[in-house]
């Protein structure tokens, strides 16, 4: 059986469940307006302590099954294209080392799989973009992943493939571990490879800096901001669970990035993708 969302949050200061209520507005009002700013909303220590713990155990359970990769790759996860400039961000190839352990290896009595699966949650999650409804993300893989950075590893500059993801810091690194991002750096017309290649170079004017804690639940919009979480240091492994949602039902990954982030393919993986534009990845 399935938890209830009282199980994970204390609905009396976060009344998900009473979006009528003058609290549940306030709430709603602030992720609205942080993520019009700047694409990002924080909603700190979002879960129990309880069920903190136990997410905790659950995430320790599985991160050896993290489909690791030490790479090079540039921001949009392509193939460098040498007939580019040389200082082009397409050919701009950065270090890459971290885990990902895939939906498929949450085990059957998943507590953190039920906070996912919460439809109050996603509907709140909603409320906060704007939106009248959105979808869980089709991909059996990609729908339900846990990030793995131990000490030494990092998450390069990218770019999400879907609209918005929500994550939530389960255990973090005891030094490092920053999540930093650039909102906006551009749109679903334009790559604005100039502003890219700015930053890439060594112009962080614009980055904004979050360090997340345990039990922080955070929206954030990546299709169009660059972000990437610091080095990981210290003695223990950062652990950060992403809850993907989509604004078209049946979307599907690309078979690519389902490959190179996990290690694996899925018959579905072949199928036509929904796309909302015609950006790189």
């Amino acid at each position: 059986m399935s938890r209830d969302l009282s199980h994970f949050i204390d609905l009396e200061s976060l009344p998900l469940r009473s979006p009528g209520s003058d609290q549940y507005q306030a709430l709603v009002a602030a992720a609205r307006q942080a993520l019009a700013s700047d694409g990002c909303y924080v909603l700190p220590g979002a879960i129990r302590d309880e069920a903190l713990r136990e997410m905790q155990a659950e995430a320790r359970s599985i991160e050896n099954f993290a489909h690791y990769t030490r790479n090079k790759v540039n921001v949009y996860f392509s193939e460098e294209d040498t007939s580019l400039p040389e200082n082009h961000p397409r050919r701009f190839m950065m270090e890459r080392s971290n885990g990902f352990v895939s939906g498929d290896h949450f085990p059957e009595d998943s507590s953190i799989r039920d906070l996912y699966q919460s439809d109050e949650l996603k509907a709140f999650i909603a409320d906060c973009l704007g939106e009248s409804h959105i979808y869980h993300y089709a991909d059996p893989i990609a729908s339900l992943t846990m990030n793995v950075n131990k000490p030494g590893d990092r998450f390069s500059w990218h770019y999400d493939t879907n609209e918005f993801t929500v994550t939530l810091l389960i255990q973090d690194c005891e030094q490092g571990g920053i999540f930093q991002y650039v909102p906006n750096i551009r749109n679903k017309d334009d790559e604005c490879y100039e502003d890219v290649q700015k930053l890439l170079l060594g112009d962080h004017s614009r980055v904004k800096e979050i360090k997340l804690r345990e039990g922080d639940l955070q929206i954030f919009k990546g299709r169009y901001a660059l972000h990437r979480a610091t080095t990981a240091e210290g003695s223990t492994t950062r652990n950060l669970v992403v809850f993907t949602y989509t604004e078209k039902d049946n979307v599907i990954g690309a078979s690519y990035r389902s490959m190179e982030l996990y290690g694996k393919t899925l018959d579905v993986h072949s199928n036509a993708r929904v796309r909302a534009d015609a950006l790189e990845d």
